[in-house]
Order: structure tokens, then sequence, then C-alpha cells
């Protein structure tokens, strides 16, 4: 079946329009995000702020959501990359990216991630305050300022230890360095990023084609991650954890077995610009192969996950664990697959709606941290509410009240939002001892 290009309009190079469809994809796992954070107080997360009562089913929206997320948001940054640095000069990017993601980055770490090992205090502690806020700010902030360099403790030992942790503001860390690698690479070799091709023509999608472009990014990330994660354990010999986090100065941090998926991914998204894949064809490609590829991916994921989970210890552990890993890297680009091409097809037009919740996407993965935390303590100190509806409510609550505030107040009012901020930071200061 041959993909339908004429609904996609083409990307200029000023952005003054948009493709459509990637803007309401954006919002859509955004939401994921949110979902995941909303999830983690009930899937045995003992380093989690809040630890409720668990459920299996709401660890498998945990799982779903791991798989896929974050690598597919990296890919819409780097698809816009290309597009968004033409248009200015390269001080000019920098500077917007700076501003853009860099405040943010920096209002969020050091007014919103300090509350967090306080609530983790506190639940652990039988609802008693152990420590003042400003205790316990100084000591994340202590921390910070150390400027470590290697791989992070357990996350239970970071909460407990009030070591530095960037929590969720790590995506935006990594997208900062990943534009500035890009920046100073396009200042030196631009040509790379211009498409020598002036024949560039729609393709018919076959099967095969499909096929050959997901197999070999399946096979390209499985390699080039499992390599990574063989030289943190060669390197760290104390390390047994595969997901152990690492930390760059405390200016970025990143899961170490997910790093290669997520430059992988970001460069896909330049060269799915550079060469027009989406408006040639090219990818998604064929919609039916990524359907089915996506079906028989999401089984093997799961399987292989509870295989993993029931092998108990020592070889068949290691061995599911490989084979969990090898079906995350396919489930991953199957599910972006997929994503795209229903995006191409059905959802690349915007209502007013959309077009709300599109614009304020960002804004909500800034501030849906402290709705998520706040709402699951809140329901945490009401007995007899079961856990899937505190899964709900969380979810919903903290999606409307993210969106809300980003509409009505830090899209129209940065500045007062980052006074109202540093005012909640001097209150909790003085009130909470």
């Amino acid at each position: 079946m041959k993909t339908s290009i004429a609904t996609i309009k083409p990307v200029p190079s000023n952005l003054g329009d948009r493709v459509t469809f990637f803007d309401n994809l954006r919002y859509l796992f955004v939401f994921g995000v949110v979902l995941q954070h909303a999830s983690m107080a009930y899937i045995y997360s003992n380093w989690w702020p809040v630890m409720d009562e668990s459920s299996m089913l709401v660890g498998v929206f945990t799982g779903f959501f791991d798989g896929f997320l974050m690598p597919s948001l990296f890919f819409i940054s780097g698809y816009f990359a290309i597009p968004s640095i033409r248009k200015k000069t390269i001080s000019q990017f920098i500077k917007g990216k700076l501003r853009r993601l860099g405040i943010p980055w920096l209002v969020c770490t050091l007014f919103i991630g300090p509350i967090l090992p306080l609530v983790y205090h506190y639940t652990r502690n039988g609802l008693i305050l152990s420590s003042s806020y400003w205790r316990t700010w100084l000591a994340v902030m202590n921390n910070a300022i150390g400027f470590d360099v290697g791989i992070l403790p357990p996350m239970r030992q970071v909460m407990q230890n009030n070591l530095f942790y960037q929590r969720y503001m790590w995506f935006v860390g990594l997208l900062i360095a990943f534009f500035l690698m890009f920046s100073f690479i396009y200042t030196f070799k631009k040509s790379w990023f211009e498409s020598t091709d002036p024949s560039l023509k729609a393709v018919t999608p076959s099967v095969l084609s499909t096929l050959k472009m997901m197999l070999s990014i399946g096979i390209i990330t499985f390699l080039g991650s499992t390599l990574i994660i063989g030289t943190m354990f060669a390197f760290s010999p104390g390390v047994s954890n595969p997901e152990s986090w690492f930390t760059l100065g405390n200016i970025v941090q990143f899961r170490v077995s997910r790093i290669f998926l997520h430059v992988t991914y970001f460069v896909l998204g330049v060269l799915a610009f550079k060469w027009k894949w989406i408006e040639r064809g090219k990818f998604p490609g064929h919609n039916k192969t990524w359907f089915i590829a996506f079906v028989l991916m999401f089984v093997a994921y799961y399987y292989s996950y509870f295989l993993m989970l029931t092998a108990g210890t020592g070889e068949m552990e290691k061995l599911f664990g490989l084979l969990f890993w090898f079906c995350l890297n396919y489930f991953t680009i199957t599910a972006l697959g997929l994503s795209v091409s229903l995006g191409v097809r059905y959802w690349n037009r915007q209502t007013p709606f959309s077009k709300i919740l599109a614009t304020n996407s960002y804004n909500l993965y800034l501030s849906h941290y402290i709705f998520v935390i706040g709402f699951q303590l809140l329901l945490f100190t009401l007995p007899g509410i079961p856990v899937l509806l505190k899964f709900g409510l969380v979810s919903i609550l903290s999606i409307c009240c993210g969106c809300m505030v980003s509409q009505y107040l830090i899209k129209p009012y940065p500045q007062i939002t980052i006074a109202l901020v540093t005012v909640l930071f001097i209150s909790m200061v003085l009130l909470i001892h």
C-alpha cells in the first residue's frame, strides 16, 4: 500500500508551518510521561517519593511507556533541529535553546527537584518531617556543586542520602547537550545537513523496505547499547545494574543503557528531515507492516520481561535479561513507526482543542512533577481508595492542572511564574521546619 503524501505539508525552512501530526504526537507522548510518573507510586518502586499500594496492572502501563516515549521525543526534537537552525545564526540558535530549555532546567532543578527527597523522608518516617526543607535543600545543592562524574548509586541510596539527581529534567539537560553538539557540528560541516540529491522523489513503501529500516535501526541500537552497558560493567566492577545512571558534572545525567538509543533517535530525526523521509513516504513506510510488527514486539516485549522476572538468579536471568533488552529495542522502533504511520494518515490536522494541547505540552512536561507528587501524597493519606482509581485520579488531575497552569500562567506570564516559584520556595523554607 502506498502512503498518501498529499496530506502532509512540506516542511518549510522557516518553520512558518508545522508538521501537524508531530505536534499531536508530541503532546500525546508527554501525556504518556505523566501517566508513567503517576504510576510510579503504585508499582513497588521503593525509591519513588510516595510508595503506596501496588498493582501489577498499573505496572504494565509503566513498562509500556518506558519502552519508547523518550526515544520518540528525541526523534521529534531531532527532526526540527535543521529547520530551526536554518532561520538563525549559530549564536541565535544556541541562545534560543538556552533560553527555552536552560532557564526552565535551572528553575525546576533548583526549586522542584529538592522537594522530592523531603517528601521521600516524610512518607518513610510515618508522615513526620525528619528535616526542615532548608536543610534538605542545602544538602541536595551541596551534593550538586560537587560536580561529580561517574555512575550514580542506586536510586534508593540517592533518595536516602539527598544526593543530586535531576529527576525528570534529565531529558531537558540531555537535549541541551544534543543541541549544543548539533550546532557545533553544523558550524563546521553545514553540508552534512543539506540534501545534495535534487531528485528526491516519493517512494512506494513496501514490506521489504520497511522491514529493512526496522531491522537495521533495531540491531544498531541493540548492539550499540549492549556495548556501552558492557563497557560500564568492565570499568565499574561494583556496578551490577544495567540501568544505572551516569552523571557528567551533575550537569548532564542519563541512564547508561539508554544513551545510545537516545543519540540514535535524535540523529534519525535529523536524517528524516534532511532526506525528506516523511514527505517521500520512506518513513514510516508500509503501514500494515508497522502494525503487525508492533503487535508481535509488544507480545515479545512483555513475555521476555516475564521470563526475566521469573528466571531467578544466575545465567538464566542474564540470558532472559538480554532477550528482554533485544525486544525492548525493537519494541521502541515499532512503536515509533506505528505512531508516525497513524499520525501521517489520520492525525495530520489540528482542531482548536488539539492546538491548545500541543502548545502547552512542553510546559506540562515542566510542571507535571509537582502535581503528580502532590496528588499522590494527598491520596496516600486517604484510606480506602482502590489503587487503579488512585492512578487514574493522579493522571487525569495532573494533566488537567498542568495544562491549565501552562495556558493561564506559564505561557502568558513566564516572568511572573518564575517569581511565584521563588515565593513558593521562600515560603517552604520559612514554614517547613
